[in-house]
């Protein structure tokens, strides 16, 4: 026989799973619903095709673009598991955010030059385990409201337009890696999702990519 305080704590804890379920996978949906929105708002793509990464985790979008040499964009949207009551506080401590990653590609040769700007923190990893040849790099460090970032090059050309993106954000913060990446010819952004700058973070993002098509 199970013990009758063992036999209510286990009906407490399905309860809890079971509310927890229904309240975050509506929260991941309403959040999934929200980003789509806003990229397809913005970037105005004239195809698009997504595949849902698991039921309630998050999407993988290609969204083709207007502009002949900015051909399309690829985001992945991955959230945190708030449908998990007993997952999701390990999460936190593990993912600790939303995160896009949104990568423009080009169909002409437009990235010509190597630059990356990382938060500071940003990755729980060593740089080198991030970026390849890092220690071959010329590394600085820029401060952009009050946001520490390690800036890497190869010649230094890039920094100035990476910076310059980031001030013209709301949350400078809010992004993790912003990359021009000369090796498959594209800009990488890896950012956190917070909705009430992510349009700002789609816009501005879409008007770096312009200024290299």
């Amino acid at each position: 026989m199970v013990p009758l305080d063992l036999f209510l704590l286990i009906v407490a804890l399905s309860a809890i799973a079971v509310l927890q379920f229904f309240r975050g996978r509506r929260q991941n949906l309403v959040l999934m619903k929200f980003t789509v929105e806003t990229l397809e708002k913005v970037l105005a793509p004239v195809d698009k095709v997504y595949q849902l990464v698991g039921l309630y985790v998050g999407y993988r979008a290609v969204l083709w673009l207007r502009r002949k040499n900015l051909s399309r964009a690829e985001a992945t949207v991955l959230l945190m598991p708030r449908y998990s009551a007993f997952y999701y506080p390990i999460s936190k401590l593990v993912n600790r955010f939303d995160r896009i990653y949104l990568t423009y590609w080009f169909s002409r040769p437009a990235i010509t030059s190597e630059a990356h700007l990382i938060r500071v923190g940003g990755y729980r990893r060593p740089l080198h385990k991030v970026v390849r040849d890092c220690d071959r790099m010329v590394r600085s460090e820029v401060v952009v409201k009050g946001v520490r970032f390690v800036a890497l090059s190869r010649d230094g050309k890039g920094v100035g337009r990476l910076v310059r993106f980031l001030e013209s954000l709301e949350r400078p913060e809010d992004v993790v890696h912003v990359a021009l990446v000369p090796q498959n010819n594209s800009i990488y952004i890896f950012a956190r999702i917070d909705p009430d700058t992510f349009a700002n973070l789609v816009e501005r993002s879409y008007r770096l990519a312009q200024s290299f098509a």
